[in-house]
């Protein structure tokens, strides 16, 4: 059986250069910029990260909230006056693709592939009060495809500094080498064999559309199969963070708790997602994939401690 496989990172924030923003730019904001970048020479060679870590202060709104849950079908204690883990994601995402879009930054946002994502949901995170939030990117690294980057976010108390919430995201960008890393050999994975199926999603034309019009992660290629291929791909596709959402709805709990998700294929639009959940020791593991074509879209887990 194909296992999940997440780095195993820790964050390194120390000796970082501060940068304040007074509030989150707008994704719209940091794709114009990628926009404007692709009149310029493409980079084919990554030089070293900035060394900055990127702060503001800023809240998860009750709106947010109750737009996701609607969404996802999600109930229960989280959402009333713990943020359901998601939503923190999409509160801090427009800081660390604000980041992503400077043109000191190395590898090309456009065209980015997100490999993994855990989450360490240490303590409730509290709606409509403000909290600090903190993004960095760490350990550029040569991958078998080109190279990645783990990019690191941190929720803090905007009051006591306590640590609430932090998660480490995987990117890929193809397009970029690191000059004299030698490229590592495609790991070798078990072939995917289906498990039994334990639940079915239904993923509609739209869903793109409707996860973007909340989380304001408007990227085409998950609005329609036109903007989809406009970019190259050969139709819209789910975002990989709604089927994040997805597991956890209707399982996520209070704090603590991890979860972490490793992306394999995507999930195009429409389509039916096969799911098999299973419980191992302390571990909610599920699996989705394709069910016409035996092909796997993600392995994932929830883990309380």
């Amino acid at each position: 059986m194909v296992e999940l496989n997440i780095v195993d990172s820790t964050p390194q924030p120390e000796n970082l250069r501060a940068v304040r923003l007074s509030e989150i730019p707008s994704l719209t904001s940091s794709y114009g910029k990628v926009a404007t970048g692709l009149l310029r020479a493409k980079q084919s060679v990554a030089s070293s990260l900035p060394g900055t870590r990127w702060e503001t202060t800023d809240v998860i709104s009750r709106r947010l909230v109750d737009e996701y849950n609607a969404l996802m079908g999600s109930s229960g204690v989280v959402g009333q006056n713990s943020a359901p883990s998601v939503t923190v994601h999409i509160t801090a995402f427009g800081l660390s693709t604000a980041m992503m879009a400077e043109q000191r930054f190395p590898l090309p946002l456009l065209g980015m592939v997100h490999l993994q994502h855990k989450v360490w949901h240490m303590s409730d995170v509290p709606i409509d009060q403000p909290v600090r939030i903190s993004t960095w990117a760490q350990n550029m690294r040569p991958h078998h495809a080109g190279t990645t980057v783990e990019i690191w976010v941190q929720v803090l108390d905007a009051t006591t500094d306590k640590l609430l919430w932090q998660s480490m995201a995987i990117y890929l960008s193809k397009s970029v080498v690191m000059p004299g890393a030698e490229k590592p050999e495609r790991p070798v994975r078990e072939p995917f064999q289906a498990p039994v199926m334990t639940a079915q999603w239904e993923l509609p034309r739209d869903i793109g559309r409707r996860y973007g019009a909340i989380s304001g992660d408007r990227n085409p290629i998950h609005l329609s199969n036109l903007t989809a291929k406009a970019l190259g791909m050969p139709s819209a596709i789910a975002h990989g963070m709604y089927a994040a959402g997805k597991m956890l709805a209707g399982r996520e709990t209070l704090a603590p708790y991890t979860w972490a998700i490793e992306f394999a294929s995507p999930m195009r639009l429409p389509s039916k997602v096969a799911v098999n959940y299973r419980q191992e020791g302390d571990r909610l593991l599920t699996t989705g994939w394709n069910a016409k074509h035996e092909k796997l879209h993600f392995l994932a887990e929830i883990r309380q401690f």
